[in-house]
């Protein structure tokens, strides 16, 4: 008979974590296993392997320095980013749970990225004009396509909040559209333009055909829920037909779009960042960046002479 092992002390801290990220941070099972992922890594390089207890007073600000500066050779930026953010993230969570008596959470530097000190790539009022009217073909799979560009250019919604909806978050009666599956996992009620009203009927009228699936967009193959994948790859598809070359094309540029555009025409960054689903107004800081002509407005001090 084979002998199951008992879980070890760090897989029996980890499956606390995550289930802590779940209920306190609201966040989804994907997102939680990749912060379990990182802090596994530190934890293991920390801790021996066959280690029956975790002395937590081992765990010091120079530890966790000196573990990412470690770790900043042979990574990626991006990489070095969600490291920190879950060691920052399980700092807290030690002290909440009592394991710590200090949050250390402090102790870890942002950080940097060069691409946050630039401007944010989106679509310009033609592009994005050129891109819409790329959909001047008949079929099931356009009238499909074109819906699901127009969610993604109108209301800045992720792939897997177009790949979630279902046909009762609409409420055509109050012309609002209900997001639940989020990245937040927070609901969200968002105002349905009229344009994105009629092509999403117009394909749920004409294309979409019969299927089980509760799915909004659905595959016109097999009638299954469209993926976020799937919805990343035609929004690509749409950018090749309208022979846009813009940097990284996909659903994510235009969602970049939408919040530059509405920053732009005088929306407040608190605005953008409900619309967005932001939890946080830094994350949309950025899109202060596009507003050229607020900017402009902002004094400089009158040069003064200086005197010796």
């Amino acid at each position: 008979m084979k002998t199951i092992a008992p879980p070890s002390p760090i897989d029996v801290v980890l499956a606390e974590y995550q289930q802590h990220l779940s209920n306190a941070a609201g966040l989804t099972p994907a997102s939680c296993k990749a912060q379990a992922f990182y802090v596994r890594s530190f934890l293991s390089a920390q801790f021996k392997r066959n280690s029956l207890t975790l002395d937590w007073n081992e765990i010091t600000a120079a530890v966790l320095l000196d573990y990412l500066r470690t770790e900043r050779a042979g990574h990626s930026l991006s990489r070095l980013q969600c490291l920190a953010s879950a060691l920052r993230s399980f700092c807290r969570f030690l002290c909440v749970s009592g394991r710590c008596s200090m949050d250390l959470s402090g102790a870890l530097p942002q950080v940097g990225s060069q691409e946050q000190a630039e401007l944010p790539t989106y679509l310009s009022e033609s592009q994005l004009e050129q891109l819409l009217n790329s959909f001047d073909r008949q079929g099931h799979a356009v009238q499909r396509d074109h819906a699901i560009v127009l969610c993604l250019s109108r209301l800045g919604l992720r792939a897997g909040e177009v790949a979630g909806l279902n046909l009762e978050d609409i409420d055509w009666r109050n012309g609002t559209l209900r997001l639940a599956k989020t990245k937040g996992r927070r609901v969200r009620h968002l105002p349905l333009p009229a344009a994105v009203g009629r092509a999403v009927a117009k394909y749920l009228k004409e294309s979409r055909g019969k299927s089980a699936s509760r799915a909004v967009f659905i595959s016109l193959r097999n009638g299954g829920r469209l993926s976020s994948n799937a919805v990343s790859a035609l929004t690509v598809t749409a950018f090749q037909r309208a022979h846009l070359t813009t940097p990284h094309p996909g659903a994510r540029r235009l969602r970049h779009t939408v919040a530059s555009h509405l920053v732009q025409r005088g929306a407040s960054l608190k605005a953008v960042a409900d619309l967005l689903g932001h939890r946080s107004l830094n994350t949309t800081q950025v899109y202060a960046k596009v507003n050229l002509p607020m900017l402009r407005e902002i004094p400089l001090p009158w040069p003064q002479e200086v005197r010796k």
